[in-house]
């Protein structure tokens, strides 16, 4: 029996409730501009290094139609956290665009639910790098990876991973979020406190080894790494 689990909730606990069709899922695709360039055979386009989103339909049968609203109540507007039952172990993240229901036979009902789904397939479960020295990190994943990162030092600090460098001033501990549209620096307490970094950009991890190394009085660095896949 095909199923989903949104933000936590299976919807093969209610009884009688199947995923008839998860929709056409679509590959990650690069953004950019097509530019006509003269003395070029062909179309050139200019990426940004950023990738689509796409909307995705996905019809559910449910049996009761009080079910519908145990299952729409699941969703929020943004940031879903999804899962299928053809492909456990990996999630993926969603806005809520519509949803629609109508009668189907004379004892069940036809649930559409309509998503505006964010490119990339994130593995479940990837345990953090912790290191407490120089080292190196592995992204075992086929993009570029959005990492949140823990260093718990004081006074004036440096953190590198590959060509990049962030300079911070942290207290006790500092949460660096990479995450496009989620970018803060956030303090011991767990407030946001951008101030912390003195300079050099959010980071992101490319496919393969890069190395990792630190200044200053840092006692551990913790890379939550969000390992993802174009398909």
């Amino acid at each position: 029996m095909d199923y989903m689990i949104i933000n936590g909730f299976n919807t093969s606990t209610l009884p009688g409730c199947v995923v008839t069709d998860f929709g056409k899922v679509e590959v990650a695709k690069p953004k950019g501009e097509k530019a006509n360039l003269y003395g070029v055979n062909g179309s050139y386009r200019v990426l940004d290094g950023s990738f689509d989103s796409y909307e995705r339909t996905f019809i559910l049968h449910i049996k009761k139609m009080v079910e519908i609203s145990s299952i729409l109540d699941k969703f929020q507007s943004n940031d879903n956290i999804l899962e299928f039952s053809y492909q456990l172990g990996s999630l993926f993240y969603a806005n809520l665009i519509t949803a629609s229901f109508e009668p189907f036979g004379n004892h069940a009902w036809k649930l559409e639910i309509k998503l505006d789904m964010q490119p990339f397939r994130y593995p479940k479960n990837i345990a953090p790098v912790v290191l407490t020295s120089a080292g190196t990190i592995d992204n075992i994943g086929t993009v570029y990876s959005e990492p949140v990162i823990e260093i718990e030092g004081n006074g004036d600090v440096s953190l590198t991973i590959g060509r990049k460098t962030m300079h911070l001033s942290i207290i006790g501990k500092a949460t660096i979020d990479c995450r496009q549209g989620k970018q803060n620096i956030f303090n011991a307490n767990g407030s946001v406190q951008n101030t912390l970094r003195k300079r050099g950009g959010f980071f992101e991890i490319p496919v393969g080894r890069s190395g990792v190394t630190y200044t200053g009085n840092v006692r551990k660095v913790t890379i939550r790494p969000n390992w993802r896949y174009l398909v």
